[in-house]
């Protein structure tokens, strides 16, 4: 009989859950989208595309880094209720203080700027699903490795506002029901999962100390750079080329986006759940760490190739069945990105499985910066001559750029995953693998008794 270790029981337990949760938030979007651009057209859903990508942008900027960092807080304390209730209520803080910043900053966008004065309901509905973003404490289960919380609450939510929304969009004139809809099952979500984290956890009100909400801001402060620098040349791609280019433009560039997004998604938990234990790893022996990675790397990189190869020779035709002839606008920025999933999946192994675990956080965030500055000006002018199919092209170019910059950092770094092989001298100061290494001593004093516990979310840092 096939004998199973604990740790890869718990691996395979997490990636169950995490795939779960990963294909309702893929298939129910892509459920909803042809939907959508049917009955509103391009024109209106585009709309809708643009303020949630709006929405999206103030979701980035609460979530700060904490879904790495301060998931990594609480897989070290998950015995300690005490400290468990600390580090919530201080995350909880600072992110209803982004929160109330971001409020500030959407009323001022919509007082100033023309292009939002027609629709002001429609980015205020949007914006309730940073509410839910905030009030959901996802970095929480992730720590605590309690993934069955996430899919039921979060997956039930979703499916659930998509068949209100099914109901209630009719007509193209309906698309601020469609918008609450979304953002009322993330709500949801979010409202139910805070319950469930203060009934799980049994967390007691802590008032944060000045130093806790200090110490908490430094901890993230390099991952929501990176994450920042990723958006100006990938997550708001619909909202600067409905900015720029039109709503119509938006609706073409955020089907196609989503399409390519939902094949992505499919490969995205393995990553997420790899995390933890290649964390381990790099604590104990960075040449095993190394050779895990490049088995990683192989497997993921032959499981992304396929769907993005058939996706760019059939970009025609799944674009026409998904959408209908009104949406052909969205072949060509399709056919662009098409390449994404691959590109994306082997920059996840190179960035979040390799780089972080080996303490190069630091040259990872410049690196983000570095091309995120590098690609305003670009992007800006193919959305200005060439609209949604400039926006793809540049998209990919940049992603492409991303990667090679990781490999070669990588190289200069000592770590060769072709090899499977990796310098021991890498400074560990401040790395997560040295973090890790704190609490190894906790683990393995009761390896005997139970698996080894750690978690951690890939998030906005992924190369996108």
């Amino acid at each position: 009989m096939l004998q199973i270790s604990p740790v890869r029981r718990k691996l395979i337990g997490n990636m169950f859950w995490l795939y779960t949760l990963q294909g309702l938030n893929y298939m129910i979007p892509l459920a909803v989208l042809p939907y959508l651009v049917r009955v509103l057209g391009v024109e209106r859903y585009g709309l809708v595309a643009f303020a949630q990508s709006l929405a999206q942008g103030f979701i980035f900027l609460t979530d700060y880094g904490f879904n790495l960092s301060a998931t990594k807080q609480i897989s070290r304390v998950r015995d300690d209720q005490a400290e468990i209730s600390r580090i919530f209520w201080t995350v909880m803080t600072v992110k209803g203080a982004f929160l109330l910043l971001g409020m500030v900053i959407l009323t001022a966008m919509l007082a100033t700027v023309p292009r939002f004065h027609a629709d002001i309901l429609t980015y205020a509905v949007a914006y309730v699903a940073v509410l839910g973003s905030v009030l959901f404490p996802l970095w929480l289960f992730q720590g605590a490795e309690q993934m069955r919380y996430i899919s039921v609450i979060s997956g039930g939510a979703k499916l659930l506002a998509a068949v209100v929304l099914f109901f209630v969009v009719r007509r193209p004139s309906n698309y601020q029901l469609a918008i609450a809809a979304q953002s009322g099952g993330l709500l949801l979500a979010g409202v139910a999962g805070f319950w469930v984290a203060l009934a799980r956890f049994k967390i007691s009100f802590h008032c944060p100390s000045r130093k806790d909400l200090q110490q908490m801001l430094r901890e993230g402060w390099h991952l929501f750079i990176s994450n920042a620098a990723g958006m100006l040349y990938a997550s708001n791609n619909v909202f600067l080329v409905g900015l720029i280019a039109g709503n119509t433009e938006a609706g073409y560039f955020s089907a196609a986006e989503k399409t390519v997004r939902g094949v992505l998604g499919l490969l995205t938990p393995m990553t997420q759940a790899i995390y933890p234990h290649v964390s381990i790893l790099a604590a104990e022996s960075r040449q095993r760490a190394a050779r895990f990675v490049r088995k990683t790397l192989m497997w993921m990189g032959l499981a992304s190739l396929a769907p993005s190869a058939l996706l760019l020779a059939f970009a025609g035709p799944v674009a026409l069945i998904l959408f209908g002839a009104a949406a052909q606008g969205s072949i060509a920025p399709l056919r662009w990105i098409a390449l994404l999933p691959f590109v994306l999946t082997i920059c996840s192994v190179l960035a979040i499985q390799t780089m972080i675990p080996f303490g190069l956080e630091r040259q990872l965030s410049r690196i983000y910066v570095t091309t995120g500055l590098a690609s305003i000006l670009p992007l800006l002018a193919s959305i200005h001559y060439f609209g949604a199919t400039g926006a793809a092209a540049v998209v990919l170019i940049i992603e492409t750029s991303v990667l090679a910059a990781i490999w070669t950092t990588l190289k200069r770094h000592g770590v060769d995953l072709l090899r499977g092989t990796a310098a021991e001298s890498i400074s560990q100061i401040g790395s997560p693998a040295r973090l890790a290494h704190e609490y190894m001593g906790t683990v393995t004093q009761r390896a005997s008794l139970s698996d080894p516990k750690s978690s951690a979310r890939e998030s906005a840092l992924q190369c996108e």
